[in-house]
């Protein structure tokens, strides 16, 4: 359902938009506590002392030290700079009294720290020079004091400074969230620092702002929370920032201090996108830390696609609303891989949408969240959903169905297969050790993961989540129809879809992957297969002689391999070696051993027995002989019904 208080609106292509407000968060904030100034005993404080000085300069507000590289310096190379830090050296100058030599300890900003060396090949002398601007120290001490090369302390004063952050983008505005946790009579105290920053996160001079804030509380005696956004437009202009936050009192449980998240702000006006629908998305603010929501956000719309017209065969580039997923595939193929129509079968595709028994069936209600899915993985998701298969058959992408046929794709026999690699199997139990299917979706308006169970109990199938279910998570799913249809075929599947076949055959019919072949037992001595020697009429001569009982039905290949439907069979009263069938005229090939090598075949058996040699092919894999190995699972019309 929707969120208390939330709230959209669409913005069609074209529309004009009068605000956006964009922001970016940043990346590493979080809902960090900032500590208040009594805390400064919980943090350790770096230091680092050197007793030998290369040199120490002063000069337009600035002091430089240099000092041979020493390790326990290695902290302060590694800041973030302008940072704080307070520092001692000795220094000696002049008073009427005589010279005076004494330690001195200023507090400064490091804005440069720099490593050096003396140019040798081998075993050459490194430097580490750190200079401090924005000086405070002893007043007694003058501008020409002379700095001594006996001591240099270095240590960091920023232990209770929370950052700095830096923004992820170029901005003109930075929005600050922070959360006051305060009890009676409590306040919190803070500022805020914040400096442009350059490509290499270097200061940029005459940037540096800083902002003090205040937050209290109305009540005496209760406690309460309080969340608040400083909106800051800094005077250093559009451009990426670092910002820190340091509190100026003291903390305690009555008195918290967190930064809930920072954002870069651009504000853009009249904003026209003219290929786009755009939906802003207002919604109420949470007690938790903005970077920690991981919220989402679900919109029922529908998609207008392109779609293609089986009268025409013609491509219709009109958008129109469409949850079809043969619209889906023809808008992504097309539209978004921007592929050729010749290289997409498709009619055959709509065929395949027009079939369907019911247009639930074909839905595709889904929206790809990761860009990096391909081209081809995204269209055999979107095929899934409607139990399609997609594959390449001579450089253009053609669609199968799981479902029920009327006629198989080809026809094999022993005249055009081979003896090894044949093996069949029969499960005696569920195959797989399966007991049912469990099948799961997501519900279009709950947005939650939703289950559909079914069970083979006692050989019926029963309404209820399996032992060991056959667990199916198809992309696209959305619907419960077309989830439940799934389950309920799979189910079924299991029941009577039990024997399996490898086989190999040769390369003289039209099959892929899903295909639906007749194929008989090689080794059947009753199987009543051959191919046609001649025909007269509705007389077909055979290369076997056949043996009538009950009613026949016989399937013929024509002169491209394809299959006839069932007609039926009658025997002849002037030989065993042929048969009578009111079969269309269709192109025959009679082989001849010259330009004539792979005759016209043909299958007669009754209805129950050309039933039981329906298979579906489950791979295929050519070999180098000019034969293809074939794995086939048992084909039912039970399955579909």
């Amino acid at each position: 359902g929707s969120l208390a208080g939330a709230e959209f609106q669409f913005f069609q292509p074209g529309e004009v938009i009068p605000q956006i407000v964009e922001g970016y968060g940043f990346d590493d904030v979080d809902g960090q506590e900032v500590p208040g100034q009594n805390e400064a005993s919980d943090f350790p404080v770096e230091s680092a002392t050197a007793t030998s000085v290369v040199s120490g300069t002063y000069s337009g507000g600035q002091i430089a030290m240099k000092i041979v590289k020493q390790a326990e310096f290695d902290y302060f190379m590694g800041l973030v700079l302008p940072h704080a830090v307070t520092f001692t050296i000795n220094v000696t100058y002049n008073t009427a009294s005589g010279s005076v030599t004494t330690d001195a300890t200023f507090s400064g900003t490091l804005i440069s720290a720099v490593e050096t060396n003396d140019g040798a090949v081998v075993n050459p002398v490194r430097w580490y020079t750190f200079t401090m601007n924005q000086l405070e120290g002893p007043q007694d001490i003058p501008v020409n004091a002379t700095i001594n090369t006996t001591k240099f302390i270095l240590n960091d004063n920023e232990a209770l400074v929370v950052g700095p952050f830096f923004s992820p983008v170029e901005s003109t505005q930075l929005w600050l969230h922070t959360q006051s946790s305060l009890g009676g009579k409590k306040e919190t105290n803070w500022k805020v620092v914040i400096w442009k920053i350059d490509d290499d996160y270097n200061q940029v001079p005459g940037t540096q702002q800083t902002f003090t804030y205040r937050q209290t509380t109305p009540h005496q005696s209760t406690s309460e929370v309080f969340y608040r956004t400083d909106k800051i437009t800094p005077t250093g202009g559009f451009g990426k920032y670092a910002v820190s936050f340091q509190r100026t009192d003291n903390s305690g449980d009555a008195s918290l201090l967190k930064v809930e998240e920072i954002h870069s702000i651009n504000i853009r006006t009249n904003v026209v996108h003219p290929t786009d629908t755009l939906v802003r998305v207002k919604v109420r603010a949470t007690e938790n830390a903005l970077g920690s929501r991981e919220r989402k956000y679900n919109a029922l719309v529908t998609r207008h696609t392109i779609t293609y017209d089986l009268d025409t065969q013609a491509v219709d580039y009109t958008l129109r609303p469409s949850r079809s997923f043969a619209d889906a595939v023809a808008h992504t193929w097309l539209i978004m891989g921007e592929q050729p129509v010749s290289s997409i079968d498709l009619y055959g595709l709509y065929s395949i949408a027009e079939s369907l028994p019911d247009e639930r069936l074909g839905y595709f209600d889904y929206t790809f969240d990761d860009e990096n899915d391909s081209l081809g993985d995204r269209v055999q998701a979107i095929c899934n959903a409607a139990s399609v298969v997609a594959y390449w058959d001579d450089g253009v992408l053609t669609f199968t169905r799981d479902q029920k046929v009327d006629y198989p794709a080809a026809v094999f026999n022993r005249a055009n297969m081979k003896t090894d690699e044949y093996k069949m199997t029969y499960e005696a139990t569920l195959p797989g050790g399966y007991d049912g299917v469990q099948v799961s979706y997501v519900h279009p308006t709950t947005n939650n993961k939703t289950y559909i169970n079914y069970r083979v109990l006692n050989g019926a199938i029963v309404e209820q989540e399996a032992e060991n279910p056959n667990k199916l998570e198809i992309v696209g799913f959305r619907n419960e129809y077309q989830a439940r249809e799934r389950a309920l075929r799979e189910t079924k599947r299991l029941i009577y879809s039990r024997v399996k076949m490898n086989a190999k055959v040769f390369e003289d019919g039209i099959i892929q992957v899903g295909s639906v072949i007749q194929m008989p037992d090689i080794y059947d001595s009753n199987q009543q297969q051959g191919y046609i020697t001649g025909r007269a009429g509705n007389d077909f001569d055979t290369s076997e002689p056949i043996t009538f009982t009950g009613s026949m039905y016989v399937l013929v290949t024509d002169s491209m391999g394809n299959p006839t439907l069932r007609y039926p069979a009658t025997s002849r009263s002037d030989t065993k070696y042929g048969f009578t069938a009111a079969i269309p005229d269709i192109q025959l090939n009679i082989w001849n051993g010259d330009t004539v090598q792979l005759p016209s075949r043909y299958l007669i058996a009754t209805v129950d027995e050309l039933d039981s040699q329906l298979w579906t092919v489950n791979s295929i894999k050519p070999n180098t002989d000019n034969t293809v190995s074939l794995t086939v699972a048992e084909y039912s019309d039970a399955i579909y019904q």
